[in-house]
């Protein structure tokens, strides 16, 4: 089973570089079937390497998740903007399901995050969600139905 992981945001804000940290993170863990891709914004691209995987998580910064962090099940949505070059992961997920004939299931890994100013670093905050989101991406990513875990871990 390959899972793609997609952390994005920009680094540049403070607590929106959480989804890039967390997915780097992941990406030291040196999984065979883990492949982790980082990005400032989502855009139609992605949709190519959806297309590759058999299960996806996405994680970003979030405002609005309850701490530590909220982990969903994501639908395809075409949830339009007025570009391409950033896209919401529902987008991402129908734009793959329109042009390659699938959507792998996928979830979000939305953690919260406080202050998204210019500057760098983390919040205290969000640097303490982000540890709690490691853990529990170090507990979702062991062997066996990640699929099954996910199902069963998703809901706020």
């Amino acid at each position: 089973m390959r899972t793609l992981v997609i952390g994005f945001g920009n680094p540049g804000r403070m607590d929106d570089g959480l989804g890039p940290a967390l997915a780097e993170k992941v990406e030291s863990w040196q999984k065979p079937s883990v492949v982790v891709l980082v990005d400032y914004q989502l855009n139609i691209e992605h949709a190519a390497e959806v297309a590759e995987a058999d299960l996806v998580i996405f994680i970003d910064a979030s405002t609005e998740a309850t701490p530590p962090f909220c982990f969903n099940r994501l639908e395809p949505a075409d949830k339009n903007s007025f570009t391409t070059h950033a896209m919401v992961p529902e987008t991402v997920l129908e734009t793959c399901r329109k042009v390659y004939g699938k959507a792998p299931p996928a979830f979000i890994l939305a953690v919260r995050g406080d202050r998204f100013e210019l500057g760098e670093g983390f919040s205290n905050g969000a640097k303490q969600n982000m540890e709690k989101s490691e853990k529990f991406l170090s507990e979702l990513l062991q062997p066996g139905d990640l699929t099954a875990r996910c199902m069963e871990a998703a809901g706020c």
